[in-house]
């Protein structure tokens, strides 16, 4: 029987990871986020064990149920086509831990189905056959395999990172990643963002990566995303480069349900789709459209007509303009420990966003907060992100202004004594993230002074520093 591997197993992964491929991306980063909006809509395939009665996060869900006798990978690229999408995702792995392909850890997957066959090979065929761009999404927490807050360690690590590897290695070029279940369910500490985000640099060195923060800023991933029955969507003057789910459709879930091939929702047609399309075009937001396969694999014939409806309404907008050249926090330096005048500082650096319970950094009422981090060690650096403060439940999920960042200072320091003033910032009052740059330094301590905030408490969601190029020591 496939177990959880052991250190020896995730060294060899890594060790063959690193005779593949460069370190550094084959594009220019602007030119990969440029291409990634340039492609608009997608097909957002939601398949799997849910599909057949699991509940969302149910574990050790009986997968003999699970045999799509008349699975046609085919027909959801030709329906993607008709609708004029440019890409797919699929879910390979969701948060009850059950796989699309044979993963060599785990007995819980395709392989011990009476389906047997890898649909993660089937799907990226047909897609890239009909020229569209492939997604793949992989949920970290899985409930069956026992990856959880609180419960990670190396044997849960090697095992982690060996199913990204196969994924990222046994299916050609992978254009996006989404991961799930990760930073609002444990955080990016736990399960360390720096060292998941370099192995997917390792193999897939243009791949992007979404995670599902549930924080509409660009916090430790490329492609922000909004997650639309909560209600979250991009401001009008929108600039990052993101993305949008969506469901039309009654089902368990984002998943089909028996209720589906009836259940359009009532708010739901293929004009207004259309029209939240063109309007998500013009906010360089890709459009995610939940299309679920039935219990036998297949769409149902809603979903055809509705997809091709929208293909016949909609074509891209040629004439908008490139996304505005930005500077852009690559790669990110892992925190080791944060301090704060104010406020519980473990909270700027190790948040989570699960249901109603939101870990941010709340100061107390003073005139100035101080917040210093410690890298562990001298970092090449020049930018910080701070998130501002964020809801996801109850809906609608969004960004909020209250305890926003107005005006602060940043300064930097090898010894933690003597600091260095590095960059003096203010902005408006509103619910933006905040991007600190300055000059490319090595530093290991960053303090910042915050000096004016909106309303009675300054409030963060997460901290990030890194380097916008791609030499972080």
């Amino acid at each position: 029987m496939r177990i959880i591997r052991t250190t020896l197993l995730a060294l060899l992964c890594c060790l063959q990871v690193s005779a593949q491929t460069p370190e550094t991306t084959s594009k220019q980063y602007g030119e990969l986020l440029q291409d990634f909006v340039n492609m608009r809509f997608g097909m957002f395939i939601c398949y799997n064990i849910m599909s057949y009665g699991a509940s969302w996060g149910e574990k050790n869900y009986d997968i003999s149920t699970f045999n799509p006798k008349n699975l046609n990978t085919d027909q959801w690229a030709d329906a993607a086509v008709s609708a004029k999408m440019k890409f797919g995702l699929l879910t390979t792995k969701h948060h009850e831990g059950f796989c699309l392909w044979d993963s060599e850890v785990t007995d819980y997957d395709v392989a011990s189905t009476p389906y047997k066959k890898d649909i993660v090979k089937q799907y990226v065929k047909s897609f890239r056959k009909k020229g569209l761009k492939v997604g793949l999404y992989y949920s970290i927490w899985d409930s069956t395999h026992g990856i959880d807050k609180d419960k990670i360690g190396p044997p849960e690590m090697d095992f982690i990172k060996t199913q990204i590897t196969e994924l990222l290695t046994n299916y050609g070029k992978i254009d996006y990643l989404v991961v799930d279940g990760w930073f609002w369910r444990m955080g990016h500490h736990e399960v360390p963002f720096t060292e998941i985000r370099e192995l997917i640099r390792k193999i897939q060195p243009d791949c992007l990566l979404t995670d599902h923060t549930h924080l509409q800023a660009p916090y430790q991933l490329d492609i922000p995303y909004f997650e639309g029955p909560f209600g979250a969507f991009p401001d009008e003057d929108n600039q990052m480069a993101s993305a949008l789910g969506h469901c039309s459709f009654k089902g368990n879930g984002w998943f089909w349900g028996p209720e589906t091939p009836n259940g359009m929702l009532k708010e739901e047609s293929a004009e207004k789709l259309v029209s939240k399309l063109e309007t998500l075009e013009s906010r360089y937001c890709n459009f995610m459209l939940n299309c679920m396969p039935n219990r036998g694999g297949l769409l149902d014939p809603v979903f055809i007509s509705l997809l091709s409806d929208i293909g016949k309404k909609w074509s891209p907008n040629e004439s908008r303009i490139d996304l505005p050249s930005k500077k852009h926090l690559i790669f990110s330096a892992p925190i080791v420990t944060a301090t704060a005048s104010s406020g519980k500082a473990s909270h700027i650096i190790d948040a989570t966003q699960y249901k109603t319970d939101f870990k941010h950094w709340v100061s107390d009422a003073s005139s100035i907060q101080t917040l210093t981090f410690d890298l562990g060690r001298p970092k090449n650096i020049d930018i910080v992100t701070l998130v501002p403060n964020h809801k996801s439940k109850p809906a609608p999920e969004t960004a909020l202004s209250e305890g926003n960042i107005l005006e602060c200072k940043t300064y930097i320091s090898n010894d933690n004594k003597e600091f260095l003033l590095v960059s003096t910032d203010s902005w408006p009052t509103n619910s933006k993230y905040r991007s600190i740059d300055f000059k490319a330094s090595k530093a290991r301590y960053i303090k910042i002074e915050i000096l004016k905030w909106n309303g009675i408490n300054a409030i963060i969601a997460e901290v990030e520093i890194g380097n916008s190029t791609h030499q972080m020591n």
